[in-house]
């Protein structure tokens, strides 16, 4: 599925996105990884290359920026590769009581988190149609199943993500092309430090390595799947906040979203 395909990886320089490409390369894929850090790409590329045998490009630019979709959509062009995989893995939330930040802060997750992946999705997907194979993962979130005080704008970022996801997906069913919505619940990665929040003492329990957070996600992947959630407790969570009363739910969530630990960026 992935043996010599051309696979582009967002948010590749650090966490999920550098988990997608070391595990991706072990499966023989070439890989086009994209984010801010060219010192982070350019030592990632040359490892995987030297120890999987694989062609790597690096392109390292900002997808917040106004027209940064724009720019690497044009770039992954002019270097002429076919994509067949989209890992559309760039994003980052704020903690903090939405009046209290930036608004550039508040309106720089819409356009990454949202803007830049249905930007890059737009591009690559008609290829993928006319071809009749590939697919995209979007990273979605369990964030997206409820709305999260204290978080909110990450939170309806990632429910656009995952309804968008959900849509696409069964626009493309009978082409050939999978689009599946990865919603991990809490990953310990660098997103913590940009967030400035730790993960909470009620979502240890359900806190998953980004390796395995990533191999259980390639494997829905393959299978098919629209939407995934890795890992029971997240699931288990996932279905009660349908069952329960939408107040209740916020407000809970709302409470245990105050009380997390401020971290340092």
């Amino acid at each position: 599925m992935f043996q010599e395909k051309w696979v582009l990886i967002t948010g590749a320089s650090s966490g999920l996105g550098e988990e997608f490409a070391r595990q991706l390369a072990a499966r023989r894929a070439n890989l086009i990884l994209t984010a801010r850090s060219r010192d982070k790409l350019d030592a990632l590329a040359r490892a995987l290359a030297a120890e999987h045998g694989i062609e790597t490009e690096v392109i390292a630019l900002d997808l917040g920026e106004p027209g940064g979709a724009e720019k690497l959509c044009a770039e992954v062009d002019r270097r002429g590769h076919a994509v067949e995989h989209l890992i559309s893995n760039a994003g980052f939330g704020a903690w903090g009581a939405f009046t209290d930040g930036p608004v550039e802060r508040q309106t720089g997750q819409v356009r990454l988190n949202c803007e830049a992946l249905v930007a890059l999705t737009h591009h690559l997907l008609p290829a993928m149609v006319a071809r009749k194979s590939g697919g995209i993962v979007h990273l979605a979130s369990i964030a997206g199943y409820q709305p999260a005080p204290y978080m909110a704008v990450y939170a309806a970022s990632k429910a656009f993500v995952l309804s968008f996801s959900e849509a696409i997906a069964e626009e493309v069913r009978e082409s050939g092309v999978r689009v599946m919505a990865l919603c991990p619940g809490p990953v310990p990665t660098g997103f913590q430090a940009v967030a400035g929040a730790g993960i909470s003492r009620p979502q240890r329990r359900a806190a998953m390595s980004a390796e395995e957070c990533v191999r259980r996600g390639l494997r829905a992947y393959e299978a098919g799947r629209a939407v995934y959630v890795p890992g029971g407790i997240n699931r288990l969570g996932t279905v009660g906040v349908k069952l329960l009363p939408r107040g209740f739910v916020v407000r809970a969530v709302g409470r245990m979203m105050k009380n997390r630990e401020p971290q340092p960026a």
